[in-house]
């Protein structure tokens, strides 16, 4: 794990979100968790052995991200906005939450596979601690302010450490790699990043990446604009969507994340199917 300040963790070369710890008087803070199990019981040993663990949060519903809760059911209470569950372990495409795990154990993590629990026994771990807006925990000196920031998931949130000087903003921010917009309402999203860059601080924690300073929302946002001025030069040009996902492609800007190589031309093609409805102005785009 890399150690962003004396009391914030965070591992980011591993497949899925940037899990981190923060570690208060009172005990640890996971934000997120591993999707490779042998990293995730390695944190959960790493932050045991210094005391015990308070809460896990959670930034969004996606797997990358909640794959882990059913490690931490007999340890902590979840945190999670209350929109959670609308998304809650779901994955596009023909596979469950369940199986799309074990296929990315089988493939990347075989140690981690032997210690993967049966379909039965597998705890969804839904957050049992829920809110609508905004909330803050007090842990130990440690204040953890909660923030609703939704536009890459309706549930996202960010977790504003003060005292830390950083902020944990899951897949509103993508750094140095591919950005998702298959599931992001752009509106919301550019809203989010703006709000983002109002607080006071000097990391930002994003949900797939290297750590950044703050001056990375502006490239984030940059980047969003890039795509949708692309898009919008070819519907200006009268291309239809799929003469869209033909010709733009921003494949050789960013790598895709560790471990999903495979996903780059669902990245492209959903990027542009996003951009091209939300231009067109169809609702839910």
């Amino acid at each position: 794990m890399e150690q962003i300040t004396p009391n914030v963790f965070s591992e980011t070369k591993i497949r899925g979100c940037n899990p981190s710890i923060v570690f208060t008087s009172e005990g640890a803070v996971f934000i997120d968790n591993a999707q490779w199990l042998t990293t995730l019981l390695e944190m959960i040993q790493f932050a045991e052995s210094r005391g015990p663990i308070k809460y896990l949060i959670n930034t969004e519903p996606h797997i990358d991200h909640i794959f882990g809760n059913h490690w931490f059911a007999d340890k902590c209470p979840v945190v999670g906005h209350e929109k959670m569950k609308d998304a809650f372990f779901l994955v596009p495409g023909t596979m469950d939450g369940y199986d799309y795990s074990v296929d990315v154990l089988t493939r990347q993590d075989p140690e981690g596979l032997k210690k993967m629990p049966s379909r039965e026994q597998y705890i969804v771990n839904l957050p049992q601690i829920t809110f609508s807006q905004n909330m803050t925990l007090k842990v130990g000196k440690h204040t953890f302010n909660l923030y609703h920031t939704p536009g890459h998931a309706d549930s996202q949130i960010a977790v504003h450490v003060p005292e830390e000087r950083v902020v944990f903003v899951g897949d509103t921010v993508f750094s140095g790699c591919q950005t998702w917009l298959h599931s992001a309402n752009i509106d919301e999203l550019i809203a989010s990043l703006k709000f983002i860059y109002t607080l006071d601080v000097d990391t930002i924690v994003p949900g797939h990446g290297p750590i950044v300073g703050k001056e990375y929302i502006q490239e984030q946002l940059a980047f969003i604009y890039e795509w949708l001025a692309a898009v919008g030069r070819a519907m200006a040009e009268g291309k239809t969507v799929e003469e869209c996902i033909a010709t733009i492609s921003f494949a050789d800007r960013f790598p895709v994340d560790i471990g999903q190589d495979e996903m780059m031309e669902y990245i492209q093609r959903t990027n542009v199917v996003k951009c091209f409805n939300y231009l067109a102005g169809k609702i839910g785009a």
